[in-house]
């Protein structure tokens, strides 16, 4: 948590209320010497090889690995996570970016080539990924680690310097992450200048998202800001890349496994304390198993023990703050009272060891319909809401409920239902029997609907953030485009040179029962 004090922020640890430090916040002037800096850093970066930049990106996989212990500290200090949350959400999933793009990065951005059609027969065309120069990530706070460096990291190999806005909520951890990289490139040689961690408040924020310096934007957070992100972009017509979160439904068709595929589901529900963007939201079970998942969830979520990450007894940590405690007791109120059942949690939890923290109880909410407020808006809360479903039609109505479009989860023994849910899900991603598992196989990651649009990760991710660049040239020197006679300006006779492009469009993509005709109508009007 962080409070502005004249130009400064006092960050805080969500998990105890602990003073972390202070933060310097950017004024406009900042972020103008920081995108000049980064444009100038940038113009010597992308004449680097691919080697070079995998050396950079090895270099960073060995300082994570080595400081396992201390980053994942600084990421539970911040954001009130466990160290297991960590391990998952930080540690593991940069790691696994890193090596993806270790093995994959420079296929991805090599030249292509494009076949050519009978026209063009005696072309050849392909396809260039450049750099743009600057691009922006303003990422969240669930994921201070993996939301700088995941950017960072694509930003880099793609040949482009990155300015990093992190969120005011964890500022402090933000800056400490972003400092490492700058000083890893240092230490390689290359301008530390290449990346920018901005720390700054909504209106300075508005300058930054509006300046004519960025070539691109990628924004994580919410549809209220991402509409006012969109509409400063809007004035530069500066390309953005939008992941507005989701309400990630789940989808249980039978019993099979279901023990071990109830763990799974709770690790997409609680992980990070339910602050996590593909975390599952809603629970759909179909009807013969809807009291059983209601009672193995029950039983392992009423034995929650809430905590620092500093402890061995904890399940889950604090959240980043307690702004919406209000909201969430309210929409959980709201569904009671509309025929949900209240079977464990809903409300805020005073610990007594840490009473300044802000903890949320583990939360149970069964017989929920998409009528109430709840089933439609996001929580990002340790809240797990089940829906009963009659029949796989009928949990897909539910799935599809809702306008959000980011992830889902189907888990079945019938490969083919579960294939007919793939196909008729409303989302950018869907894992069947896991959850998640797009992400770490680096899949492209986003949304439809109001989830956003545009990808990160993967293939898609990082030509994403370059100029694709057309190119086309000729296979031999002695080949080369002419213009016919009949359509060569000034056109001898207009009506001849209609008919005898249309001959030539015949003879090109007609049938081949046609062709002598097209042949002869090209013949007499040329």
């Amino acid at each position: 948590m962080t409070l502005a004090t004249g130009e400064l922020l006092q960050c805080t640890c969500p998990g105890n209320g602990a003073t972390l430090g202070e933060v310097r916040l950017f004024t406009k002037s900042d972020v103008d010497r920081s995108i000049e800096a980064a444009a100038k850093a940038q113009v010597e970066w992308k004449k680097t090889s691919f080697i070079e930049r995998k050396e950079f990106l090895e270099t960073l996989k060995a300082e994570i690995l080595k400081n396992q212990d201390k980053y994942a500290e600084i990421a539970c200090k911040d954001t009130g996570k466990t160290l297991v949350d960590a391990a998952f959400g930080e540690i593991l999933v940069t790691l696994q970016k890193i090596d993806w793009t270790l093995e994959h990065g420079e296929d991805s951005l090599q030249t292509t080539r494009r076949p050519e059609s009978l026209l063009t027969s005696y072309k050849r065309g392909y396809v260039l990924y450049e750099p743009l120069g600057v691009v922006a990530a303003l990422v969240s706070w669930n994921y201070p680690l993996h939301n700088a460096l995941g950017p960072i990291i694509s930003a880099l190999f793609a040949g482009n310097s990155i300015i990093v806005k992190g969120s005011e909520l964890t500022a402090w951890s933000t800056i400490q992450f972003c400092n490492k990289v700058c000083d890893i490139l240092e230490s390689l040689g290359h301008s530390r200048e290449l990346v920018q961690c901005i720390t700054c408040l909504p209106d300075v924020a508005e300058h930054l998202t509006g300046h004519p310096g960025l070539k691109h934007i990628t924004f994580i957070g919410s549809q209220s800001v991402a509409k006012l992100v969109a509409a400063s972009a809007a004035r530069q017509l500066t390309p953005l890349c939008l992941e507005l979160g989701g309400k990630d439904p789940v989808i249980l068709l039978d019993d099979s496994r279901l023990q071990e595929v109830m763990s799974v589901v709770m690790r997409g529900i609680f992980q990070s304390a339910g602050q996590n963007c593909i975390g599952i939201e809603r629970v759909i079970a179909l009807a013969p198993i809807y009291d059983t998942v209601i009672t193995l969830l029950y039983d392992r979520i009423c034995n929650f023990r809430l905590g620092m990450y500093t402890q061995r007894d904890v399940d889950m940590g604090a959240m980043v703050s307690d702004n919406r405690f209000d909201t969430l007791e309210a929409l959980i109120q709201d569904a009671v009272q509309h025929g949900a059942r209240l079977v464990h949690g809903g409300h805020r939890y005073k610990h007594p060891k840490y009473p300044k923290g802000s903890y949320f109880m583990p939360t149970l909410l069964v017989d929920v319909t998409n009528e109430m407020k709840i089933a439609r808006e996001e929580c990002f809360a340790p809240i797990a809401l089940v829906f009963r479903a009659d029949d796989v039609d009928h949990a897909l109505s539910i799935a599809n409920g809702t306008d959000f479009g980011l992830g889902a989860s189907v888990f079945g023994k019938d490969k083919a239902v579960c294939d007919y849910i793939v196909e008729r899900i409303e989302s950018g991603m869907v894992s069947v029997n896991d959850f998640g598992a797009t992400y770490l196989m680096q899949l492209p990651f986003g949304g439809c609907k109001k989830s956003g649009y545009g990808r990160f990760a993967g293939r898609e991710g990082l030509q994403g953030i370059c100029n694709t660049k057309a190119v086309v040239y000729d296979k031999f020197s002695f080949i080369h485009t002419t213009i016919p006679r009949p359509v060569d300006y000034p056109i001898p006779d207009s009506q001849k040179a209609w008919g005898f492009v249309k001959g030539l469009i015949g003879v090109m993509y007609g049938n081949f029962l046609g062709l002598a005709g097209n042949l002869y109508r090209m013949l007499r009007n040329k």
